[in-house]
């Protein structure tokens, strides 16, 4: 149990420091590069499960790091909208977020370590990018959350990177189509993230964080999130025809009015408690289209 709250225990409000309704933007990535693993005739189950549990325990960390460090840095107080509020709410010592933060990467290592033997040598490259990439997102003297490259940094890491190493860790390769048939991932994910900072505009300004709302302003990122969520459908169509993927991941229609009532609410209004929701109907779009994106190719590649 945690000694400000005797009610919760620490492993419970780790996992809401985890925020758990963001894990699917790691997971669906993963299951997005075993369904291309599985179309070429390559799949392995147990590196793929490795990946993907080994993708939602670095997500988790980077989640408790982010929340470690905005406090640190006095960007959350209490009665912030979209964070945990377990270090200001008195519920858990920093320390203890920041262990669990650790302890996160600690496990997702223990897959790591499997994921080399089973990919090869470039699967330690990509694999301490990657936590390089989670760690660096929130800690460091100039964490990328802080800067106006946040959302290409998810875009590359949680869009592209993260489906090529899944293939990898199968295949042991992977052919130049792999990452180019990702693309349609990193427009939707980096909208959650653009969401979360459009959200989060003022008290970011007043933590001295330089996002894309704050250096290009509010119109622009507005712009610019709606930008991305077109990204995805317009990625799946050019891969189509082009017959990268098959006419099957055109499914993805089927999420569209999940991205059209996105699109709408972003601009409903300037109030975070009225925007925390757009930022989690955001990660329900990238769910629904990552799952619809999955399954149209799949479905291709057994016709």
């Amino acid at each position: 149990m945690n000694a400000t709250n005797p009610e919760r225990s620490v492993f419970a409000e780790w996992f809401w420091l985890a925020r758990p309704f963001s894990l699917t933007a790691a997971a669906v990535p993963v299951i997005f590069g075993a369904v291309l693993a599985l179309k070429d005739s390559v799949f392995a189950p147990l590196p793929m499960l490795a990946m993907l549990f080994g993708s939602l325990f670095i997500q988790a960390a980077t989640n408790m790091f982010n929340e470690f460090y905005d406090e640190q840095r006095g960007l959350d107080v209490a009665g912030a909208v979209g964070i945990a509020g377990s270090i200001v709410g008195g519920r858990m010592h920093a320390r203890t977020v920041l262990v669990g933060a650790l302890f996160c990467y600690t496990v997702a290592l223990v897959f790591g370590v499997y994921l080399i033997f089973a990919g090869g040598w470039p699967i330690l490259v990509l694999g301490c990018l990657s936590a390089l990439g989670g760690y660096l997102y929130s800690a460091g003297p100039r964490p990328i959350a802080y800067t106006p490259a946040s959302e290409l940094a998810v875009f590359l890491f949680m869009g592209v990177l993260i489906v090529v190493i899944t293939y990898a860790v199968q295949a042991r390769a992977f052919p130049l189509y792999v990452p180019f048939t990702a693309l349609p991932f990193g427009g939707p994910v980096a909208a959650i993230l653009l969401a979360n900072n459009i959200r989060d505009m003022e008290s970011d300004r007043r933590g001295g964080r330089r996002t894309v709302p704050i250096v290009f302003g509010r119109k622009f990122a507005i712009w610019f999130y709606r930008a991305l969520l077109v990204e995805a459908y317009a990625a799946v169509a050019a891969l189509i025809f082009f017959g990268v993927v098959p006419w099957s991941a055109g499914m993805v229609v089927l999420s569209l009015p999940l991205a059209a009532k996105a699109w709408r609410s972003i601009s409903s209004s300037t109030r975070p408690d009225r925007l925390d929701p757009v930022v989690k109907a955001t990660a329900g779009v990238h769910l629904t289209f990552g799952l619809l994106y999955a399954a149209g190719v799949l479905a291709g590649s057994l016709v």
